[in-house]
């Protein structure tokens, strides 16, 4: 062999040699908007990915076991027709945890529904004593006598039209149902479940119910046997064997990766989940059908596939569901670009609560960062930032907050189509007490719209005068509540309050006074899907935990600002007109 020869040969092998380098490197200068959802455990990730699914009024909550994944699997669809967050709840201990109850009295509409998915073996009867203690009247089950029953029953609550594909997973194994619930929610395909060799003929006859123009299958032979799709083809009047179509990959991991590159579904969002786990990606998949993209299984070490189907995809934001236990630091960093993670930093400060949208209408997506400074922990501030380049183009203080807690929440207050920006953070002590600030984004610009009429009162709280609400105690045995200006007057029934009545036994003097609040929340304004502000507070009597009752102040935006529009009381004890 000649020099020449020897020489074309060593070029040759060394291009193809680099060649893969250089593909990798070209793809890692691709730019993304990387956020991470996660919380101390699964039940407050979930109100994390909750407040990005419905950041505003939302008119149903669907509540589901953050323990057993059955129900649950067969819940994204419906989500998606109810655009409705999936809140995780534990009922081993405290039914709900305190984040997940936040997030319903913050967004549910006042005549808005809680759906719970599955049976009192899934979701207790704790959670629904819990949740009507709170005031929640409009709960609706929907769960069967086993996994097979309660997916019917979820599936009837979507009134699928006729013709509608569906999707087969199997019951008894999560990972292929978390890749294809996403995607199955975005197209309004509903979910059924299967035994690996044999589904159960109560799910046939509802699938034939629909009589569905397709059938997909998620999994290999070992996950839904061939004894399924016969079945089904058997079953189903009009289904030839090319409109049964399996989906499925060498593992899990490819099973997502191939589900999503099928049916390519038009998004800039991607989002990646441990495989291993479900609870993260249960909740996630409200999130993933709202924003019409993949759920992406990971290790949550090695992304390497999962990272050149992006890179080679459209997407250019990045959704990580869970902590770093989930999905590691290092692949994380595999994309470059911004990375941001609530309870992580962001300019020094904490990061505590998080949102992204296009939040001005100018075709970009914004990021809503709320910091808290760890050196000036009252400090709370808002920061908008491009998220194409990470550039600030707005910031502010707030708020205070001594515990660092506080949320972003959004709803187009204003008419115009175009959400604002409400912050509240809670101030400390053992009231609850919180501060409000509403802010309207024109261009880039953050305008103040919650102070009404003048900026001298910066609090909404400070419009509550004397001849909005005044009370007083007829003896011990009743309290009267008024309020001059909406021309109302209640008297509480006072008699079965043990604080009171044990006052009374030893002749203590009792000044109710205003205590717990305020507390801000959203509601909708006549159905309209305009947005105006709640804000409650409560009245004590003989002690600080004595609630005799309370009322709500409701605020719609006019005239550049807040107005107070009217006054609501309310009291867990027998109120009576005057």
């Amino acid at each position: 062999m000649n020099k020449r020869i020897m020489k074309m040969i060593v070029l040759v092998a060394t291009f193809l040699f680099i060649m893969p380098f250089y593909k990798v490197s070209a793809q890692s200068s691709k730019y993304y908007n990387v956020t991470r959802l996660s919380g101390q455990d699964r039940y407050e990730t979930s109100f994390n990915i909750a407040s990005q699914v419905n950041p505003g009024v939302a008119n149903s909550i669907i509540i589901a076991s953050g323990k057993n994944f059955p129900d649950s699997l067969v819940g994204a669809p419906l989500s998606k027709k109810l655009n409705a967050p999936i809140l995780l709840v534990d009922d081993f201990n405290s039914g709900l945890v305190y984040k997940s109850l936040d997030y319903i009295s913050k967004h549910l509409s006042e005549n808005g529904t809680i759906y719970l998915l599955g049976g009192v073996s899934s979701v207790g009867n704790n959670v629904v004593k819990q949740l009507q203690q709170s005031g929640y009247s409009n709960i609706k089950r929907l769960g069967g006598t086993d996994r097979f029953d309660t997916n019917n029953i979820i599936v009837n609550q979507m009134s699928v039209k006729n013709g509608t594909p569906v999707v087969i997973v199997n019951g008894f194994n999560f990972p292929d149902a978390l890749s294809i619930s996403g995607i199955a929610a975005s197209k309004g395909y509903p979910i059924f479940m299967s035994n690996a060799n044999n589904i159960p003929q109560s799910i046939v006859d509802k699938i034939s119910s629909i009589n569905p123009s397709k059938v997909y299958m998620i999994g290999g032979t070992a996950v839904l046997s061939d004894n399924v799709k016969n079945k089904l083809k058997s079953s189903l009047s009009g289904i030839e064997d090319s409109d049964i179509i399996r989906i499925n990959g060498k593992d899990r991991y490819d099973t997502s990766l191939q589900a999503a590159k099928y049916f390519k579904l038009d998004s800039k969002y991607a989002i990646l989940s441990n495989g291993r786990n479900f609870p993260d990606a249960l909740s996630g998949s409200a999130l993933a059908a709202k924003l019409n993209a993949p759920i992406i299984l990971t290790d949550g070490k090695n992304i390497s596939n999962q990272k050149n189907y992006i890179d080679s995809s459209d997407y250019s934001n990045v959704v990580i569901l869970g902590g770093q236990g989930s999905v590691s630091l290092n692949a994380e960093n595999n994309f470059n670009g911004i990375k941001l993670d609530i309870g992580g930093t962001f300019k020094g400060e904490k990061i505590i609560d998080l949102k992204t949208m296009d939040i001005n209408n100018d075709g970009k997506i914004e990021n809503m960062i709320l910091t808290n400074n760890p050196n000036d922990k009252y400090n709370v501030k808002l920061y908008l930032q491009d998220a194409s380049n990470g550039q600030i183009f707005g910031s502010k203080v707030v708020g205070d907050s001594y515990f660092g807690y506080g949320q972003i929440m959004l709803a187009d207050m204003t008419g115009d189509g175009l959400p604002e920006i409400i912050s509240v953070a809670q101030e400390g002590g053992n009231t609850g007490n919180e501060t409000c600030d509403v802010e309207t984004v024109e261009g880039n610009n953050l305008t103040k719209i919650d102070n009404y009429n003048d900026g001298e009162n910066p609090k909404l709280e400070s419009n509550i005068s004397q001849d909005n609400v005044s009370f007083q105690l007829n003896g011990y045995d009743e309290l009267e509540i008024n309020s001059n200006n909406f021309n109302k007057s209640y008297s509480i029934d006072l008699t079965n309050d043990q604080g009171m009545q044990s006052a009374k036994e030893n002749g203590i003097d009792v000044q109710p006074y205003i205590s717990d609040g305020p507390i801000y929340s959203l509601y909708n304004i006549d159905g309209s899907g305009i947005s105006g502000l709640k804000m409650s507070r409560y009245i004590s009597g003989s002690c600080h935990a004595d609630s005799l009752g309370g009322f709500d102040a409701y605020y719609k935006y006019e005239n550049s600002g807040m107005k107070l529009t009217n006054i609501d009381f309310n009291s867990r004890y027998p109120m009576t007109q005057n």
